[in-house]
């Protein structure tokens, strides 16, 4: 076993991977010329003479560095001459530091970086998609000699033994992916993630992500979707193994050494008996301070909800999963079949109350945008005049002193607050058996569903109307 593991830029961490397989770390600049998969506000700013000391440190430990340069698009800068000619300095940087290799998805780039720069060996980015023998081969010819196949092949072990013995070089396989399966926001969201994470960028590197929104909400929607997810667990290394797959790769360069390091010791000891979020990404944003860290305030204030969800993926009850998909055509017959879904009652739970509050959340959010509200744009008829919802009525007083309650809260969080407490009511009114909401109901699910800071003006606002 090789394991090739993103580095957070902590040189603790070099200290704690030396007493494990690790034989590569790779990273980059919290944004570069090229650009990665990650934005730069989620990286740690290093400087040039900390990546470059970084590196002598990485090679002391026997293990090599690979530089990160696997943006899908670089909006056409790297043809422009001004620009070409700083690309070409900044990847002779990468090449007189040490790194022995650069992760790249951009033909093109292959193509410079293996004609200008042939001590450079390359490794093709999972974000280029390579599905096929036919993509490996065309990939190899442009001058690439590692490949980390399209994470959505992973559970394709007849495609992977196929590309295993017509390639050359060394397969990579990632691991810890927890992208939706055929994923139809993934080539978008690397392509926002990529010019998010661009020195050159003509809007300063402005995002916001609708792909996690959606993302989300489906998978707290629906834990189905979880286990339909391409990671791999820990114990079923051996099944890669037999055809050939002795390379493997562990993400989180946004996340905390001691997740990182958690996720490359159960991958090393080949076991895990805990929740696979604690060491699979895409299931929790709020790991590696997303919540914290992203400009965007709304998407903090989501994920506040999201732990409340409980999501747990029990991997002691997966033992015999990957079996199945030994001979099974996942893209032709995955909506006739059931599989997935019979395991995930079993291994997958969920606080399916607090889920729904923050997937409601989430879905609040995400109308602001594709209403552009968010924006400034007023264009939308309000969403509120159907309240119907689980059979449930609304008397029409309540709703329209609901209306009045809310903009007792502040503007910003008024169109999140509609969806949250009138859900909140809701339940109050199931609970008392009423199939009707009523102003009892909207009374304690303010009281109930304000925050702690906003509680004073809420209640004020309730004996102003002479409800408390």
């Amino acid at each position: 076993m090789n394991l090739h593991v993103a580095t957070n830029w902590d040189s603790n961490l070099i200290n704690e991977l030396t007493k494990y397989p690790v034989v590569n770390l790779y990273g980059m600049a919290d944004h570069t010329l090229v650009g990665g998969g990650r934005p730069s506000f989620l990286l740690k700013k290093v400087s040039k003479e900390e990546i470059v000391d970084y590196i002598k440190k990485v090679h002391d430990n026997n293990m090599e560095f690979s530089y990160l340069l696997n943006a899908p698009c670089m909006n056409n800068m790297e043809y422009d001459t001004k620009f070409h000619k700083n690309l070409i300095k900044y990847i002779q940087w990468i090449s007189d530091i040490g790194t022995d290799s650069v992760i790249v998805t951009i033909p093109f780039l292959i193509q410079l970086i293996h004609e200008q720069f042939p001590e450079l060996k390359i490794r093709v980015s999972t974000i280029a998609q390579v599905n096929s023998v036919n993509r490996g081969k065309f990939y190899e010819k442009l001058g690439a000699t590692e490949i980390t196949p399209d994470v959505m092949i992973n559970r394709d072990f007849k495609t992977l033994k196929h590309i295993v013995e017509a390639i050359r070089g060394k397969i990579v396989l990632l691991l810890t992916d927890g992208c939706l399966f055929q994923c139809p926001f993934r080539n978008y969201h690397y392509n926002i993630l990529g010019h998010a994470s661009q020195t050159v960028q003509q809007f300063n590197r402005n995002y916001i992500d609708t792909c996690i929104l959606n993302c989300s909400i489906i998978k707290f929607s629906d834990p189905t979707e979880v286990l339909k997810c391409r990671w791999v667990r820990p114990e079923d290394l051996s099944h890669y193994e037999e055809i050939g797959i002795h390379d493997f790769k562990i993400a989180g360069r946004r996340m905390s050494t001691e997740w990182i390091v958690r996720s490359v010791k159960a991958f090393s000891e080949r076991k895990y008996e805990g929740n696979l979020v604690d060491i699979i990404q895409g299931f929790s944003m709020s790991y590696g301070g997303l919540e914290k860290k992203d400009p965007n305030l709304k998407i903090g204030d989501t994920i506040g909800k999201e732990s409340k969800s409980k999501l747990y993926i029990d991997n002691t009850k997966l033992d015999g999963f990957i079996d199945f998909f030994k001979n099974q055509n996942c893209n032709a017959m995955c909506d006739v079949c059931n599989y997935c879904e019979e395991w995930a009652q079993k291994a997958v739970t969920l606080d399916s109350e607090s889920a729904s509050r923050y997937v409601d959340s989430l879905k609040s959010y995400l109308n602001d945008l594709i209403t552009s509200r968010e924006f400034g744009i007023e264009t939308v008829v309000e969403q509120s005049e159907d309240r119907k919802k689980d059979g449930l009525l609304w008397d029409n007083d309540t709703e329209e002193l609901f209306n009045k309650l809310i903009k007792l809260s502040p503007p910003q969080f008024q169109a999140m607050a509609k969806v949250a407490i009138g859900n909140l009511a809701e339940e109050k009114a199931k609970r008392r058996g009423s199939k009707k909401v009523e102003n009892e109901d909207i009374i304690n699910a303010f009281i109930e569903g304000t925050p702690g800071p906003f509680q004073q003006d809420m209640r004020e606002g309730l004996k102003r109307y002479g409800l408390i």
